[in-house]
């Protein structure tokens, strides 16, 4: 992962000045969510940045725990329950783009990103690790990076939506088939 290089690096400075982990976990979240908002102002390169760093301080507490022994459920929760704010934010402010012709595409883009993270969240609570799927959050926040700095807004909530379900069809494919294994 690409925002590994930086996010150790990170870890091991913060940790200098005993920072919390969850700290980070909550503001990565705040600046996420904030980068729906710059996208819904049209501030597209400066959403794009801000999505960057909150993507490496997502990786960043994570690190930070796992570093200093203090991996914990509370931080994995909020972890994963942010996740899916930011991603609904960053979608919204898409569709806040063009609303008239985004809508139900965007829609759609959250239903897939969505079901691809409660289909693993569902499969792992039955005992089965689920990460498998070309959708992982990684690559749909790469995806509308990119879709926002060449601006092809309509085209990267299609594609976002696509892999979304087709990897959510993956997960429950490959969960059921480990289900039914035991």
């Amino acid at each position: 992962m690409v925002y590994r290089r930086f996010s150790k690096p990170l870890a091991r400075f913060f940790l200098r000045f005993n920072i919390n982990p969850n700290t980070i976990t909550y503001f990565a979240a705040f600046l996420g969510i904030f980068s729906g908002l710059l996208i819904y102002t049209g501030r597209i390169y400066e959403s794009v940045l801000v999505i960057l760093v909150s993507q490496i301080l997502d990786c960043t507490d994570g690190d930070m725990a796992r570093l200093s022994d203090r991996v914990t459920a509370k931080g994995g929760f909020l972890d994963r329950i942010f996740d899916r704010f930011v991603d609904a934010a960053i979608i919204i402010g898409m569709i806040g783009l063009d609303p008239n012709k985004l809508w139900l595409i965007g829609a759609l883009a959250v239903v897939g990103s969505f079901g691809v993270s409660i289909s693993r969240a569902m499969a792992e609570a039955y005992g089965v690790e689920c990460k498998v799927g070309i959708g992982s959050r990684d690559t749909r926040i790469a995806i509308i990076m990119v879709g926002l700095i060449v601006k092809l807004f309509y085209a990267t909530l299609a594609v976002i939506a696509v892999i979304g379900f087709i990897t959510t069809i993956h997960r429950i494919v490959h969960a059921l088939n480990k289900l039914e294994a035991n």
